[in-house]
């Protein structure tokens, strides 16, 4: 999916993120717990995202577009509500006959007569939405409008991500820091040079005796 000319650019940051969705989709399956809810991978306005949600988004989804992150896809559950409710209010809601419809020409574009022994759940039928919301709100006559709402409203939300999945900021999940105390890839000298943790580091963690 590409940007119209004279998108815009407060949906370009949407149809890229949409584009590498459709590009490619395959997320690492990571399991934790949000403190204020066990088994949460986010709570939004008091809604929770359950694991299970985002790890059966990533099952279903991942035949079709390898590539994108845990990050992405969960950047996508939280913010789908808002998105389609503002695409929505312009009379450009997408049904969840739409978004199925969407995902079938994925698989059968992605795979052929496999495509037939494929089923897609809840979080799956979230992603699409969101992508056909975008593709809407690109060609809406108050594309910046719909743009600035968005973000307003993304920013009034209380969003809560389980922090093993990442923070919310900017109205994106960024993946958790590293700890100082892990070791690049190369040893200490391509993470800068420290034989070990430094003032200011995170500490390494330590057995603790029973």
């Amino acid at each position: 999916m590409t940007v119209r000319r004279g998108t815009p650019t407060g949906w370009r940051a949407h149809a890229r993120r949409t584009a590498a969705l459709a590009a490619a989709l395959t997320v690492t399956g990571v399991l934790g717990a949000c403190s204020a809810q066990p088994g949460a991978a986010a709570v939004v306005d008091g809604e929770r995202i359950g694991t299970d949600l985002l790890a059966s988004a990533q099952e279903d989804l991942r035949p079709l577009f390898p590539g994108a992150t845990t990050q992405d896809v969960l950047t996508i559950l939280v913010t789908e509500p808002i998105l389609t409710q503002v695409a929505a209010e312009r009379g450009l809601g997408v049904s969840d006959e739409q978004a199925r419809a969407f995902l079938d020409r994925a698989a059968e574009q992605q795979l052929g007569e496999g495509a037939a022994d494929l089923r897609f759940g809840d979080g799956a039928v979230a992603v699409a939405r969101y992508s056909l919301a975008v593709e809407a709100l690109q060609g809406a006559p108050d594309a910046q409008a719909a743009a600035d709402e968005y973000r307003q409203r993304v920013a009034e939300a209380d969003v809560e991500v389980n922090p093993r999945f990442g923070t919310f900021e900017e109205a994106v999940v960024t993946p958790p820091a590293r700890p100082s105390w892990v070791v690049p890839e190369g040893g200490r000298a391509a993470g800068g040079g420290q034989d070990g943790p430094g003032e200011g580091s995170t500490p390494a963690p330590t057995p603790t005796a029973r």
